[in-house]
């Protein structure tokens, strides 16, 4: 656990990410998993949980500590009402009891409650990865907003410059009415289109603040990062990496420890116990009258409970076993998942391949048609055609290159290589 260590450069980041939120600076990714760290209320659960499970250690070893007791009283009491023949007595006693020996009882309940930390530390590493993929994808989704709301606006640009083109034939008479006014329509169309990329983007800037944890953040711009950099790894080692690293199935390993150290609890539930005590009394009229000391050395051998200790072992065995089964489903499912996502990113690579060509022809093709428009030997249809097919096939660029990023963030997921300040 690096929590306390992080507690500094995360405040530092904070600063920083408020400046930068106030300023109307670009927010960088950096800084919204910063922000994320310290304020994603889902994170502080986790951390919490953690702090409860370390404090069942303490409960579980308390019983091998010793045990120190004292008390005190007054008492008064007589014959009549007039009080002459009243008397009172003071008492008073300390004592101390040591557990020396259960037969491993104690060591075992400490066990199981350092693995159940361990587990929860666990959980809280995979609601940090969680939260990590949470802020990435909401700042790769606003990246992809604001490239297709660029790519919006580019269309509209194309209208616009046909809409003149197709005014100014119409008045010196070389095309129809027509024209304009099919022009005047793509024109409105493309307008409502950069409309609800516009609205994208804003639905995307509340995803991110609510991932990094302050939903009423107002974001305006952030950094550019949606560029895929070709990233490999064979599939083999994505497997092997996950199931070294997954925090899910480190956690759910830690269970199944715990339920095999529980069953070793209960088998001792007829155990023998040896404890001591010792004790120092007072007592008397008046304090120190009188005093006495004790000590005692106690063993307890059970002989039967009535079957209660069977039906525990019996109960945890069955625990056990179904922590094994659901070890196994938990790492059948986590080999599944990076499967599908090593495909995914397969398949998003090529994809982008295939949408750069798409958008380098479609651009070619614009370019003709825009030339043979000016030339005001091109059509209508020529033109939106084209001016449709290029926005188009830059809209499928804009999805692939943000496939290829979500696709690479899911693998790393799956093999729970999501890291932050470590």
């Amino acid at each position: 656990m690096r929590i306390a260590a992080l507690r500094w450069p995360l405040a530092c980041a904070a600063l920083m990410f408020c400046a930068a939120a106030s300023w109307g600076a670009p927010l960088t990714i950096e800084e919204c998993l910063a922000s994320a760290m310290k304020n994603n209320p889902d994170l502080m659960a986790a951390e919490e949980k953690i702090a409860a499970q370390r404090a069942t250690i303490g409960q579980a070893a308390s019983a091998g500590r010793p045990q120190l007791s004292a008390g005190s009283s007054y008492s008064r009491g007589g014959s009549g009402l007039s009080g002459d023949n009243n008397s009172g007595s003071y008492s008073g006693n300390v004592k101390v009891e040591q557990s020396i020996s259960d037969w491993g009882r104690r060591e075992a309940k400490v066990e199981g409650a350092q693995l159940s930390t361990e587990a929860a530390d666990a959980d809280y590493r995979s609601t940090r990865e969680s939260v990590i993929q949470n802020v990435y994808n909401a700042y790769y989704g606003l990246n992809r907003a604001m490239r297709e709301n660029a790519v919006a606006r580019t269309r509209y640009d194309n209208f616009e410059k046909r809409l003149k083109w197709a005014q100014s034939y119409y008045e010196v008479g070389t095309k129809p009415k027509i024209e304009v006014t099919k022009a005047e329509a793509d024109l409105a169309a493309s307008k409502l289109a950069v409309v609800k990329s516009q609205a994208s983007m804003e639905q995307y800037r509340a995803d991110l603040a609510n991932a990094i944890g302050q939903p009423m953040l107002e974001i305006s711009e952030v950094d550019d990062i949606l560029e895929y950099e070709e990233w490999n790894i064979p599939l083999d080692e994505a497997v092997k990496r996950a199931m070294e690293q997954r925090p899910e199935l480190i956690a759910k390993q830690r269970r199944v420890e715990y339920a095999s150290t529980n069953l070793t609890v209960q088998m001792k539930g007829l155990s023998p116990s040896l404890s001591a005590s010792a004790g120092y009394d007072i007592y008397g009229s008046s304090p120190f009258d009188g005093s006495e000391w004790s000590a005692k050395l106690s063993l307890s051998v059970p002989i039967s409970d009535g079957g209660l200790t069977k039906s525990k072992v019996e109960q945890a065995s069955a625990e056990l076993r179904t922590a094994e089964a659901e070890m196994k489903s938990l790492s059948n499912g986590v080999t599944l998942e990076v499967r599908k996502a090593w495909e995914a990113l397969r398949e998003a690579k090529e994809s982008l391949v295939s949408s750069l060509e798409a958008e380098r022809s479609a651009k070619a093709t614009l370019d003709l048609a825009e030339g043979r428009y000016a030339a005001g030997v091109g059509d209508n249809l020529e033109i939106s055609d084209a001016v449709d097919s290029y926005a188009t096939a830059s809209a499928n660029r804009v999805l692939a290159l943000y496939n290829c990023k979500t696709a690479q963030l899911d693998l790393e997921k799956a093999m729970g290589g999501l890291k932050y300040g470590e």
